[in-house]
């Protein structure tokens, strides 16, 4: 990472545990923030609310794969928290694969000797059930993002957890436990979201360490995968078996959500390096969720997160 001291406050305190000294190796994915300093391979423009971006991208085959990021609009740490989820994890996604590995949209905790690997669309309640079970003294290698390899082996992304401002109703032993200032700030997010009648529900971002160890950062054997989904059609938690092949189909899905943002601005050869890495990413979840028995957890539309999230912990014995 390159930029302002802003920018590399942001990026530290998300990516603390993955910095390392010089150790004479290259880095696979270089961002800087500022202007262009290299002419761009395809230029990505786009913008939320009150932020605009500008992403200048090297080349899809170039190592490191490389980004320019320009900002304007407030607040900052809106825009760089946008910026970070949509286009730098992205490319850290796109290198991870190149070396073997799925960058998941998944929630995966320690439990029977291996790992629990939980995978939902955002708002199904990963980071939530994570947090109640760091506070109950589980290894969580990830609240949100996990790293899997073909074997199903599974690796803590170094990034921080996400709290949510209904985490008082979640996980009231963990709001207990959390610092005075975590509070205050989870109560400011908690009237924006009041007041935008849940148009904007922003998380704040804390270190693990705050209210536990996270334990081990990896490898732990995936024993049991879950597919986490909100569902109109059930009145209580429904279990059933899922095939693997429809498993893989939903991850592949989530993959491509994070990325559309990404994906709408890039030129053909960038579409040609997502779509190989779309495979390289197939081949990988078909060998890691043919490893162990998949589930898929349906949880009612109509019940809100102070029911579902401890029935959710209850049904999946993540607090035992």
């Amino acid at each position: 990472m390159r930029g302002d001291a802003r920018a590399l406050r942001h990026f530290d305190a998300e990516y603390a545990e993955a910095a390392r000294g010089e150790d004479g190796s290259s880095p696979a994915v270089e961002v800087g923030f500022g202007r262009e300093r290299e002419r761009a391979v395809a230029l990505i423009a786009g913008g939320h609310k009150t932020v605009r971006w500008r992403i200048a991208l090297g080349g899809a085959a170039s190592s490191p794969l490389t980004a320019h990021v320009g900002l304007r609009g407030a607040p900052r740490s809106f825009a760089l928290s946008l910026v970070q989820g949509y286009f730098v994890e992205s490319l850290i996604a796109i290198a991870a694969a190149r070396a073997g590995h799925v960058l998941l949209p998944a929630a995966a905790l320690g439990q029977s000797g291996g790992a629990l690997v939980m995978l939902g669309a955002s708002g199904t309640g990963k980071s939530s059930i994570s947090v109640r079970a760091l506070g109950a003294g589980a290894c969580v290698l990830g609240d949100d993002q996990i790293l899997v390899d073909r074997d199903g082996s599974c690796f803590r992304f170094p990034r921080r957890m996400r709290f949510y401002s209904d985490l008082r109703l979640t996980a009231p032993a963990v709001w207990a436990r959390l610092p005075q200032t975590a509070r205050r700030a989870l109560q400011a997010r908690r009237v924006v979201r009041v007041l935008s009648r849940g148009l904007v529900a922003p998380s704040l971002p804390l270190a693990a360490h705050v209210i536990g160890d996270p334990g081990s950062a990896g490898p732990l054997q995936a024993v049991r995968f879950v597919l986490i989904e909100r569902a109109a059609s059930v009145h209580d938690l429904t279990l059933t078996p899922v095939a693997a092949d429809e498993a893989v189909a939903q991850g592949l899905a989530l993959l491509a959500s994070q990325r559309e943002r990404f994906a709408a601005g890039i030129d053909e050869s960038w579409r040609a390096a997502l779509d190989e890495v779309a495979e390289l990413e197939r081949a990988i979840l078909v060998r890691a969720f043919a490893r162990a028995p998949i589930e898929r957890l349906a949880v009612p539309h109509a019940w809100d997160a102070a029911r579902a999230i401890p029935e959710l912990a209850a049904a999946l014995g993540t607090e035992r």
